[in-house]
Order: C-alpha cells, then sequence, then structure tokens
C-alpha cells in the first residue's frame, strides 16, 4: 500500500494480495462483516459506517437480516434525528468521539431488538503492557468467537502515514496471532482498502488523544 506521492506511507498488507488467513482459519467476524463493508458517504461519517456494518453483522447472526430490511446509514440515522450525530457526519461536522459512538450502538443494539448484546468500551490512553495485554484478548475473541465485532479508533496519519491528521473509526475483522497482526476493514474505500497492520502499529495510532483531549480506544460489540 506504498504510494510515490507519500513516501512515509506505512506498509500494510492489503487483504487483495494476502488471504490465506481467511482461507484457511475460521475467521467468523471476518464472514459476518465482509459482506456488509461499505464506504463512508461523508468524510466524517466513518462512525457512522462502522456501526452499520457491525449491526448488519450482528442482526445477520441472529437470524433478523431480510430483503429490505438491512441497516443503512440513511435508516440508521433516521433513529438518532433528535441527537448531535446527523450534523456531526456532515463533511465539515467533526465526526463522533469513541464513547459517544458507545452510547449511539448501546441504543441501536436495543432498538433493533439485539437484546443480548452489549458494548465494552475500550480508551486507551498508552501502549503500555496492560493496554496491550487487553487488546490482544480482544482479537482472539474476535477470531475465534462468533458475534465478537470491535471497531477501532485511531488517528489516520499516525496509522497510514499520509498526512491526516483526523481520527478515524473502522471495524477490525480478524487476527492472525502467529503473525501478530489485525486486519483491519476500512470504510473509507476511497483510498483504503482492507488491509494487516501489525497489532502494536494499530495500537499506537489509538494512543494520541483527540484534540479536545478526548481518548481513543476501540469497542467491543459482542454477544452474550
Amino acid at each position: 500500500m506504498n504510494d510515490l506521492r507519500h513516501p512515509n506511507l506505512v506498509p500494510l498488507s492489503p487483504l487483495s494480495r494476502d488471504n490465506r488467513y481467511v482461507r484457511t482459519h475460521p475467521a467468523p467476524n471476518f464472514w459476518a462483516l465482509m459482506p456488509h463493508q461499505i464506504h463512508q458517504h461523508t468524510d466524517s461519517s466513518c462512525s457512522l459506517a462502522s456501526a452499520v456494518m457491525v449491526l448488519n453483522a450482528a442482526r445477520g447472526l441472529m437470524g433478523q437480516n431480510r430483503i429490505s430490511g438491512l441497516v443503512s446509514e440513511k435508516r440508521l440515522l433516521e433513529l438518532f434525528k433528535e441527537t448531535s450525530w446527523p450534523a456531526g457526519i456532515a463533511p465539515e461536522g467533526g465526526g463522533r468521539k469513541l464513547l459517544e459512538l458507545a452510547d449511539h450502538l448501546d441504543t441501536a443494539l436495543k432498538h433493533y431488538a439485539l437484546k443480548d448484546w452489549r458494548v465494552e468500551r475500550r480508551s486507551v490512553m498508552a501502549f503500555d503492557v496492560a493496554t496491550a495485554a487487553q487488546f490482544r484478548a480482544d482479537l482472539e475473541s474476535l477470531d475465534r468467537v462468533d458475534g465478537c465485532y470491535l471497531i477501532a479508533n485511531f488517528h489516520l496519519d499516525d496509522f497510514y502515514g499520509d498526512g491526516s491528521d483526523i481520527g478515524h473509526f473502522s471495524p477490525l475483522a480478524a487476527y492472525d496471532a502467529a503473525t501478530d497482526r489485525v486486519l483491519v476493514l476500512d470504510v473509507y474505500k476511497a483510498d483504503y482498502e482492507p488491509a494487516w497492520a501489525p497489532v502494536d502499529h494499530l495500537l499506537n495510532a489509538m494512543v494520541r488523544p483527540c484534540d479536545d483531549g478526548k481518548l481513543r480506544g476501540y469497542l467491543v460489540v459482542r454477544r452474550g
């Protein structure tokens, strides 16, 4: 994923050329998420697109998806029309913070009758041993247990090295423990394709706080 226009791009491994792991391992949550991958419809709607992907994956697992009944960005946003989320995903809206998205997902899970599902908040304050151990434990659940979806909130330039000084959300789809890499299904498909990244590299991109001091990190949306 290197680009001569951006010599500082971090070398990630695109899924299109590096797919042996998902072909030879069950990777249940990759296969649940991948059919629902979408491209965020504004530059600020990564939180919305990530939520839509996870909700459709969860509803599919529970047998709730029907023709004309899938969650869309428009349908999900209608549920939150009285909140600040619609303004936040406008082109210059500034998006959402990690805990704001967690609260929205709590509401959406109830609305879509996903009664046994919960959202776990994982704010990342520092790249330390305890944080790294928790992240890998959650990634192991992602790869072993049906109905466990992670959404990461990271700094784009720290992750991609392309000069984009903004935060970003995208779902995580698989964890290859043997190589200690995580598969990021980026929702900004205009620039970023699904790719494997070293776990430490993604964790480091979650450490930098937002401009207002609020923490980045990741969410675990799981059944049970």
